[in-house]
C-alpha cells in the first residue's frame, strides 16, 4: 500500500513537473519576444531621433558641437559639388574638419553610430574614486580596449568626440578633467614613454625592463604625437567648456608636463648631437632578443644601439616610433611633425589666453616655426608621377620614405589635425597615398573596398585595410558622395559586429585583427556625427 501511494505521489509530482517545464518554456518564449520588442522600439526611437527635424531649444543647446561649422542641407547644390569627385582634389586648408553634411541615416547606420561612438565610454573609461591609491594622479584611466594599458595618444583620441557635450554633461567634463591630469602625470614622469599602467604593481620581466618598461611605463617607444594629442585634448576641452577646463589647466602638474614635452621636443631637434633634455637621460631603444619560441617577448629596436639611423638637423623634432608603434626607418616622421606644429599653435593660444604667459607663448611660436620650416625645407620631395609631395619620413641627409600608414597622425589626416599644409602639395600627396604607388594601399577583388593598411599588421593580413584609414579619408574629404561611399565600405566590413577593427581582409572582412579597438571606434563615431550630429544621442551617461 505504501509503495502504491509513493508511486501515485511520484506520478503526481511528474505531472506537476511537466506543467512547470511547460510554463517555464512559455516564460522563456515570452521573455524573448519582450526583448525583441524592446530592441525594435529602441531601433525605432534611434531612427526617429536621427530623422526628426524639430528639436527643442534645450536639446539643441545640450548637443551643439564645440566647433560650430555651417551644416549644408542634403538637397543643397553646394554639397554635391563642393569639390570634384576625385578625392585627390580636396584642398588642405579649406575650412574646418570634419566637414558636416546633413544626411538621413538608416536604422543600421544609427546603430553603427551608437555602438562605435560610445564604445570607449562604456567599456574603456574608468573613473577612480577618492579612496583609490592612484586618485591623486588623475581620476580617469582609459584602456585601449583589448590591451588594459593607457596610451597617451589612444586615450586622448578615444574621449575626443565626447568633449562637444562636456559643457552640459558633468560626467563627461569630470572624465576629461581626470584624463588631462592623468596624462600630465605620466608625461612629466616619463616624457619618452607612450603607454602606461594604472599603478606600479606589475612585475616586469628582465626582457621587458631591457626595453625600458618599469613601474608605470608599459611601453617606452618614443612617439612624437603623444605630446601633440595632450595639447589638443586640453585645447579642445578649453574651447568647448572654458570654465571646467581652466580649473584643470591651472594645476601645477599640467604646467610641469608642458615643460617636459617642450624640453624633449627641443632637445630632439639635435638628436644626432646627443642633446639631453634638462633632468632627462638620453633616449635609447636597442634591440632585445626574444625568448625562444616567444617572438612577442623581444623587440627589433632601433639601429646604432638604440639611437636610430643617422640624421642631420632640419628644424624638425626626432622620434623613434610611428603612431603604429613600429620603428621608424628615418628619424623625422613628417606627419607627426605636422601635428606638432598644429599642437604648438594651440599651446601658444592657451599660453596667451589661459595662463597669460608671454614667455611660453613665444617659446611655442618659435619651436612651431622651426619645425614648420623644417617640414617645408626637407619634408617635400619630387615624385616622378605625382609631382611635389610630402614624404612620410626623412633624415635630413637626402633619404626619404614615400608611403602613408593608416595610423594617425598620417599624411592623409593633415587637414583633420589642423596643420596648414601647402594645398597643392597636399592634393598631390593625397593622390599618391590613395593609389597603388603607396605600398600600403590595398583594394579588394570583389567587395569594392580600397584603403590604406599598415606595416604593423602586414604579416597577419598581408593585404589588410584599416578601418581607421577609411574613416580618416572620409573625415578629410569635402565630397559628400565620396564620404557616403566610404561609410558603405565601413558598414559592410564589420563582420556583423557594428564595431571597427584594426586591419581586415577587404575580400573577407570576417578575417580581422583586434575585435576591441576603441580608438578606431571613437573616430567612426566622430565620422557618423559629421553626417548627423544627433545619431549618438543618449539619455543616460
Amino acid at each position: 500500500a505504501q509503495l502504491s501511494m509513493l508511486e501515485s505521489n511520484t506520478a503526481q509530482l511528474r505531472s506537476e513537473l511537466v506543467k512547470l517545464q511547460s510554463n517555464h518554456r512559455d516564460l522563456v518564449t515570452a521573455n524573448a519576444a519582450l526583448l525583441a520588442a524592446q530592441d525594435e522600439v529602441r531601433q525605432q526611437l534611434a531612427q526617429a531621433r536621427a530623422t526628426t527635424t524639430s528639436r527643442s531649444a534645450t536639446f539643441q543647446r545640450n548637443h551643439r558641437d564645440a566647433q560650430p561649422v555651417a551644416v549644408a542641407q542634403a538637397d543643397s547644390p553646394a554639397v554635391a559639388h563642393q569639390q570634384p569627385s576625385n578625392s585627390a582634389q580636396v584642398a588642405a586648408n579649406d575650412g574646418e574638419y570634419p566637414v558636416l553634411h546633413s544626411v538621413k541615416l538608416s536604422a543600421e547606420d544609427v546603430t553603427l553610430c551608437q555602438k562605435t561612438l560610445w564604445n570607449a565610454w562604456d567599456t574603456c573609461t574608468r573613473i577612480l574614486q577618492p579612496d583609490h591609491e592612484e586618485f591623486a594622479h588623475g581620476h580617469t584611466f582609459v584602456i585601449t580596449g583589448d590591451i588594459d594599458d593607457m596610451w597617451i595618444r589612444d586615450s586622448a583620441a578615444q574621449l575626443h568626440p565626447y568633449i562637444r557635450w562636456s559643457k552640459h554633461q558633468p560626467a563627461i567634463a569630470h572624465a576629461i578633467q581626470g584624463l588631462i591630469e592623468r596624462q600630465a602625470f605620466y608625461l612629466d614622469y616619463a616624457p619618452y614613454a607612450n603607454a602606461f599602467r594604472i599603478d606600479t604593481h606589475y612585475q616586469f620581466s628582465a626582457r621587458q625592463k631591457a626595453m625600458g618598461r618599469h613601474d608605470y611605463i608599459s611601453t617606452n617607444d618614443y612617439e612624437l604625437d603623444s605630446g601633440s594629442y595632450f595639447f589638443r585634448l586640453m585645447h579642445t576641452f578649453w574651447k568647448a567648456d572654458p570654465d571646467s577646463a581652466v580649473k584643470t589647466l591651472h594645476k601645477p602638474i599640467v604646467r610641469k608636463a608642458i615643460t617636459a614635452i617642450l624640453a624633449v621636443w627641443q632637445a630632439e631637434q639635435t638628436h644626432e648631437d646627443d642633446t639631453r633634455a634638462p633632468g632627462r637621460e638620453l633616449y635609447r631603444r636597442p634591440e632585445v632578443k626574444a625568448a625562444s619560441g616567444q617572438p612577442w617577448t623581444g623587440s627589433k629596436g632601433l639601429p646604432r644601439n638604440g639611437k636610430g639611423s643617422p640624421t642631420k638637423y632640419t628644424g624638425m623634432s626626432w622620434s623613434g616610433f610611428r603612431p603604429s608603434d613600429d620603428e621608424q626607418r628615418y628619424g623625422y616622421l613628417v606627419p607627426s611633425n605636422m601635428f606638432a606644429v598644429a599642437a604648438l599653435r594651440m599651446l601658444e593660444e592657451m599660453a596667451k589666453d589661459v595662463w597669460h604667459d608671454a614667455t611660453l607663448a613665444k617659446q611655442a611660436r618659435k619651436l612651431g616655426d622651426e619645425i614648420d620650416n623644417g617640414i617645408r625645407d626637407f619634408g617635400i620631395v619630387e615624385h616622378p608621377k605625382h609631382g611635389r609631395i610630402y614624404a612620410y619620413e626623412v633624415d635630413g641627409l637626402g633619404n626619404s620614405l614615400l608611403m602613408d600608414d593608416a595610423n594617425v597622425p598620417s599624411l592623409l589626416s593633415v587637414p583633420y589635425l589642423g596643420y596648414e599644409a601647402d594645398s597643392e602639395v597636399y592634393a598631390n600627396t593625397r593622390k599618391f597615398i590613395l593609389s597603388k604607388d603607396n605600398p600600403h594601399y590595398h583594394t579588394s577583388a570583389v567587395n569594392s573596398i580600397a584603403g590604406i593598411g599598415s606595416e604593423h599588421t602586414a604579416k597577419a593580413i598581408p593585404n589588410g585595410v584599416w578601418h581607421m584609414s577609411l574613416i580618416m579619408q572620409a573625415l578629410t574629404t569635402r565630397d559628400k558622395a565620396e564620404k557616403l561611399d566610404l561609410v558603405r565600405m565601413l558598414r559592410t566590413s564589420t563582420a556583423g559586429t557594428h564595431l571597427m577593427h584594426e586591419a581586415f581582409n577587404p575580400d573577407k572582412p570576417s578575417k580581422f585583427t583586434r575585435p576591441w579597438f576603441a580608438w578606431s571606434n571613437s573616430l567612426m563615431g566622430e565620422l557618423m556625427l559629421s553626417l548627423d550630429p544627433h545619431c549618438g544621442d543618449r539619455d543616460t551617461w
